[in-house]
């Protein structure tokens, strides 16, 4: 099937809407909210019950990685099942969610083969970072916590700062491929893109969170593979070190990030996650095949690490979190399905979207390195958006057989929706 007929498969009104209701309602979580379910979830919802008025579109595709993810449900499911008992409501509740995602990544990853619905989904996340970025700043829910090294981690709507770093580093890697690798640049994207870049770097730097930083990093980096001579990837790479060199200036002038990386350059301190990650690696060489159940991984780690204000504490690295709830059992599908996703990313480079699909990645692989996002809608969504890139690669690459000049083969750059 040609590139031009798959990118011609006409996407409902009402599933682009909830699937981008879905991807802007990210940046906003709201944990002080008075309803028990969070916000992403809800849109998830809705997301998933207008796929069901679109089922050829959405679930006529079950791609590998949804088998592999298939495959971790289940083995999920068995080890709470086989599980002690005692936390098995969270632990259900923990599923359900988690299923959530799967079935979002499946739907997302068919519905983003039209290219230009997966260009819309990554202007809807810039942009939702972007007004999220910016509240603080007007005023609007801004929340900040003193640190005791000194100055003050911003944030907005009670959000977790780390969390929503990391969201916002993914939206500002998403703006920075969609404007500035454009072949259709224009001034004023250029100069849209430019100040909402600035105001989200800002934001970023203003929470404190280096793991958000390096997520940021991570994925700025990337840009640089964005070429096909090497005169192209020196210069690519140049602006991506000048890009690197001003968020580092720009760190150290503030005091929160400033002092927070020195503490951990002088003494190690990762906010805990330093004592975390060896009792991880310990109770997975205790039970590295089945591990110590969903959620009661959590209650072990905090008696572990000798915690006394919570009674379990979330592991902050999905890696880790999968071998201790799951062990091997669990953990191996869940990782060859992620490696598919990043396959079909590494082989997009040079499809429509170039190493955008890449970036995100990187800068999505880098957050869950000190955190633990392996129900985030976020998380689901980038890795479809990976998978379906690759698709548009294949396909351009390997087209079927044509009959007619009705099917013939048309370049990325050619094609609209």
């Amino acid at each position: 099937m040609s590139l031009r007929f798959e990118a011609s498969q006409r996407t409902g009104a009402a599933l682009q809407a909830s699937l981008f209701l879905l991807v802007a309602s990210i940046p906003f979580e709201y944990p002080e909210r008075t309803i028990p379910l969070e916000i992403p979830t809800l849109t998830g919802a809705v997301f998933l019950l207008v796929t069901l008025s679109y089922p050829s579109r959405c679930y006529s595709r079950i791609p590998a990685a949804a088998l592999w993810f298939a495959v971790y449900l289940a083995a999920s499911l068995l080890t709470i099942m086989l599980s002690s008992g005692e936390h098995n409501s969270e632990a259900v509740s923990e599923f359900i969610v988690v299923l959530q995602g799967v079935l979002v990544f499946l739907a997302a990853a068919n519905i983003m083969r039209d290219v230009a619905v997966a260009r819309r989904a990554l202007i809807t996340l810039a942009a939702a970072c972007s007004v999220r970025a910016a509240l603080p700043f007007l005023g609007l829910g801004r929340t900040t916590d003193m640190v005791w090294t000194g100055g003050e981690r911003v944030s907005a709507l009670g959000q977790n700062a780390n969390s929503a770093a990391m969201i916002m580093a993914a939206g500002l890697v998403a703006l920075i491929g969609l404007v500035f690798l454009s072949r259709h640049r224009t001034t004023f994207s250029l100069v849209l893109g430019g100040l909402l870049s600035a105001l989200l770097a800002l934001a970023i730097l203003e929470t404190g969170s280096r793991g958000g930083l390096l997520a940021l990093l991570g994925g700025v980096l990337v840009f640089a593979l964005a070429a096909k001579s090497w005169e192209q990837r020196l210069r690519n790479g140049t602006i991506a070190l000048l890009a690197v060199s001003l968020l580092t200036v720009a760190a150290l002038s503030r005091p929160v990030m400033k002092n927070r990386l020195v503490e951990t350059a002088r003494t190690g301190n990762l906010a805990g996650r330093e004592q975390l990650y060896p009792a991880l690696w310990s109770m997975f060489l205790e039970k590295p095949l089945m591990g110590w159940g969903p959620v009661a991984n959590g209650y072990e780690l905090a008696a572990r690490v000798g915690e006394r204000d919570r009674a379990s504490r979330a592991a902050h690295n999905v890696v880790l979190g999968l071998i201790t709830a799951g062990g091997l059992l669990t953990a191996l599908p869940f990782i060859v399905g992620v490696w598919l996703s990043a396959r079909a990313a590494w082989r997009a480079r040079a499809g429509e979207h170039g190493v955008l699909p890449l970036a995100l990645f990187s800068s999505l692989f880098l957050s869950n390195m000190s955190s633990d996002w392996g129900a985030s809608k976020l998380l689901w969504l980038v890795l479809a958006y990976c998978l379906a890139s690759g698709q548009w690669h294949a396909t351009a690459r390997w087209p079927a057989p044509v009959r007619s000049r009705r099917w013939v083969m048309t370049s990325p750059s050619s094609v609209r929706n």
